[in-house]
């Protein structure tokens, strides 16, 4: 597959990926099956200084979840399982939670588990570079005697869920779960350059490199030494995700029922949607520019991937980058507006389209604003919220807020983000609901009670969680507490109230995270826990020993 000659108004888009010695991207363009633009920039590996071309082969991290999820939809129309079983049914190591995760909570994410990749790995002493094998993965999974939440009452993205739909795919189907890809649906297809990488030493042709930026200009490796597989680790390539693409218009291997359901959102146990389907994420807030809208990204050791589809248009697009970045989809977005514009491709008429929210900041006065500072905590999930006000301004973690009024309030860099404040008139706020992608999240103030220094050292001690099988030595350094671990890491413990505590450290896999820390005491005030809670993971217990 050829580099094309230079588009004008796409190449600007990746001009960062031009400069000589700089990692590099693909993109590519389909529209009504084809191909109708393909390129690449920079380089594919920095130490041969071999260039990047639309043949190289990326791990596209979580775009692998729809495979997976198409896996299951497969196997569902073989008439080998049902999307409500309870997952015990297929891994009896689980253990039983008193409430059962069927195998529709694992592919939307609404089943409670915590995230493996990268909170439980990371808090079990993972380093970058240590090997992580699919057992090392299950076995954490086994561990686990408690969930975020229950299963069917919120969305919540873990990788998890998708390690354990591979599992059952593999218990049921009796073959590895690469194999059982490689049949079922990359030979069928025509995926030559497409496999499920289950091992470490595997060789991958035309493999790009991994990089991160050094922060003084320059690129260094993004270690990766893990073959877990369900939620990530396929390896493909632009020609090879088009055909892919393509089965969705003709359904080809599956068939059209086994598309459609690859397209079908969640469900909560309240009937709302979680705009999460088979791996994609589909739904009435998914659009762009008037068009629907089904996309999924991915990022795995220095590998990013974005792919969206509008299916309206039948318009594709997907970018794949050597380097970690945040936002890759703002790439897709910009090429899809590029061939959007030159196709003349306007919204159908009948797109429902309301008029768009006029947003009037106004003008509050200083009482008005610093009755809303303080803390604010979610007992559901177990999360602090800080809001100060600082040069006349309110910020939320740091965020700057604008005023619609006296009481709401949206976030001046995304505005779409929302915050109501509950309060009498010109009293202190009493608690505040955060609105984005159409979830609200309530926070209630909590009574900060000052902890003097002197009271620090009853929280030392050694505590161990039997869910890690880990051992953290909690000590006083100076005038502040410090975690200490198996392997060492920076960890400072961030007093917020009494038995309240932020850590602000780098765990071993290099992802640094602000984790909330809540001490437990028995009837007589005596510590005998504490729980963790972090982005993916809530109140792990490490019980004191």
């Amino acid at each position: 597959m050829n580099t094309q000659p230079a588009h004008p108004k796409i190449d600007p888009i990746f001009e960062r990926y031009t400069t000589p010695g700089s990692p590099g991207a693909v993109v590519g363009v389909m529209k009504d099956g084809a191909i109708v633009y393909r390129q690449g920039y920079g380089l594919a590996n920095l130490e041969n200084q071999v260039p990047m071309t639309p043949s190289t082969v990326f791990n596209i991290g979580s775009i692998s979840k729809q495979f997976t999820a198409f896996a299951i939809a497969l196997l569902e129309a073989d008439g080998k399982l049902c999307l409500d079983d309870d997952m015990r049914q297929y891994l009896p190591e689980m253990h039983n939670f008193g409430a059962t995760i069927t195998i529709r909570h694992l592919i939307h994410h609404t089943s409670g588990m915590r995230d493996t990749f990268p909170e439980l790995l990371a808090l079990a002493e993972w380093r970058n570079g240590d090997i992580t094998l699919m057992q090392d993965a299950f076995w954490l999974l086994c561990n686990q005697c408690e969930l975020n939440f229950p299963p069917g009452e919120e969305f919540s993205y873990s990788n998890a869920n998708y390690i354990l739909l591979a599992r059952i795919c593999e218990q049921v189907s009796g073959q590895p779960f690469a194999t059982f890809c490689q049949q079922r649906i990359f030979e069928p297809l025509g995926m030559s350059n497409t496999l499920v990488l289950d091992s470490v030493d595997k060789i991958v042709p035309q493999r790009a490199g991994r990089y991160y930026e050094d922060g003084q200009g320059g690129w260094i490796h993004a270690i990766l030494s893990d073959a877990v597989i369900g939620p990530t680790n396929v390896h493909t390539n632009l020609a090879d995700l088009a055909k892919w693409d393509e089965n969705f218009y003709t359904g080809q291997v599956g068939g059209p029922a086994v598309m459609q359901r690859m397209l079908q959102p969640g469900l909560l146990n309240n009937g709302s949607s979680t705009e999460y389907a088979f791996g994609l994420e589909a739904g009435p807030s998914h659009q762009h520019r008037g068009w629907q809208v089904i996309q999924h990204g991915g990022e795995h050791g220095g590998h990013c991937s974005f792919m969206l589809r509008l299916p309206e248009c039948h318009l594709s697009v997907v970018v794949l980058i050597n380097v970690f970045l945040w936002d890759v989809r703002s790439y897709a977005l910009k090429v899809a507006d590029v061939i959007l514009d030159e196709m003349g491709l306007s919204p159908q008429a009948d797109t429902p389209a309301g008029p768009p929210e006029t947003i009037s900041p106004v003008e509050l006065s200083a009482a008005q604003l610093s009755n809303k500072a303080g803390i604010y905590f979610n007992t559901r999930r177990a999360a602090l919220r800080q809001v100060t006000c600082e040069n006349g301004k309110l910020l939320y973690q740091g965020m700057p807020l604008a005023p619609l009024s006296e009481r709401r309030f949206y976030f001046t860099d995304v505005p779409d983000v929302r915050i109501e404040f509950t309060a009498e008139q010109d009293a202190p706020a009493s608690g505040l609901s955060l609105t984005t992608g159409g979830r609200v999240y309530d926070y209630q103030r909590m009574e900060v009670i000052p902890l003097n220094p002197a009271e620090l050292p009853q929280y030392a001690g050694r505590y161990y969680s039997p869910e890690l099988d880990t051992t953290w030595v909690l000590a006083m350094q100076e005038d502040h507490l410090v975690i200490n671990c198996r392997k060492p890491v920076e960890g400072k413990l961030s007093p917020v109230s009494r038995d309240f505590f932020h850590a602000d450290w780098q765990p071993a896999m290099s992802y640094p995270h602000r984790f909330l820390i809540v001490f437990e005491r028995d009837p007589d005030g005596t510590i005998t826990a504490l729980r963790l809670t972090g982005d993916t993971v809530r109140r792990v217990k490490f019980e004191r020993r």
